[in-house]
């Protein structure tokens, strides 16, 4: 995504694994869903560190975390265990995560 834009993905922390399911057609980790929407923002560099920043929106309730490290700081909203799944989705979609983020150019966010 070079268009300058922040990136918005949906999500859900539901769970996917569903009993009639043999072992190999069961699918790990969180999957794509319309009630939760992901923003990605561009690259920080801070303190010789770079991450970026990953909000998680649902109405009213929201998140918030970073990648690397795949950690919500802040929540309202959320259970504990949809909290844990966010971060797991972190943890799961880093990199992809992190090449999104490479691509988003805030400067151009501000002239369009």
């Amino acid at each position: 995504m070079n268009d300058g834009k922040v990136i918005l993905k949906k999500i859900v922390i539901a769970d996917t694994e569903e009993p009639d399911m043999s072992a190999q057609e069961k699918v790990d980790g969180p999957v794509l869903s319309e009630d939760i929407k992901m923003l990605v923002t561009s690259m920080i560099h801070k303190d010789g560190k770079a991450f970026a920043r990953v909000s998680f929106l649902r109405d009213s309730d929201w998140a918030e975390g970073i990648v690397p490290g795949g950690r919500i700081e802040k929540a309202e909203g959320f259970s504990g265990e949809e909290i844990e799944k966010l971060e797991a989705y972190l943890t799961e979609e880093q990199e992809m995560i992190l090449q999104q983020a490479k691509g988003v150019n805030p400067i151009r966010n501000l002239f369009s």
